[in-house]
């Protein structure tokens, strides 16, 4: 499960949803054309966390998008995810490897050039790169350096989406400076209509790679 696009990585939070079911989003989602899916539930113990991530690995393998799960190393085994997103512990890519299996794909949160080269030489497949604007999801998140985003993509040969703060209005900023991909919550599941959002979202990312 090595081919993977980032273009358009949702990332889930059922705290910015408007009052709507958390699975009819999602799959709004999904229909719409995300690309990826991480399922970030914080406030879940295992036992919650797996029993909403099976209803929702079934939606991304219905739309045939990869499903990651966040910070989870035993939650992503047992729901057989395509891979798990990580934070910057040591050897975190080596243990995650040896339950999750070659092929999974497991992505590294980086907040400057020494960490994300430091994910690439563990062996990771992509970097979180962030927080590139204030965001709500994650208060105590500091801002990335002015540039950073830039440097890193061009330090390293494997690929960069960014995070933190991201809407539809920054788009084009962040891949101008050379992001795979960009991951969003609320620019997503917060918008008034998740579908438009994310078929707006997708066709410029379409009219950038012609």
């Amino acid at each position: 499960m090595k081919k993977f696009d980032l273009s358009l990585y949702l990332v889930t939070d059922r705290h910015c949803l408007r009052g709507r079911d958390f699975y009819e989003a999602v799959e709004e989602a999904l229909r719409a054309g995300v690309t990826l899916l991480q399922l970030r539930e914080k406030d879940m113990g295992l036992e919650e966390l797996v029993a909403e991530g099976r209803k929702v690995r079934k939606l991304c393998r219905k739309y045939q998008v990869p499903f990651l799960v966040d910070d989870n190393v035993e939650a992503a085994r047992i729901l057989e995810a395509d891979g798990v997103h990580l934070g910057q512990e040591d050897d975190a890519i080596e243990k995650a490897r040896s339950v999750l299996g070659p092929e999974a794909i497991i992505g590294i949160s980086a907040h400057n050039l020494e960490e994300a080269l430091k994910a690439q030489a563990s062996g990771a497949d992509y970097l979180g790169v962030g927080a590139l604007y204030p965001t709500g999801s994650k208060k105590d998140a500091s801002l990335l350096a002015p540039g950073m985003l830039e440097k890193i993509v061009q330090a390293v040969k494997i690929p960069v989406v960014g995070i933190g703060g991201i809407h539809e209005a920054q788009l084009d900023q962040v891949l101008d400076q050379g992001a795979a991909g960009c991951a969003m919550i609320s620019a997503i599941l917060g918008a008034e209509d998740i579908g438009a959002a994310v078929e707006r979202m997708k066709a410029r990312i379409r009219a950038r790679e012609k």
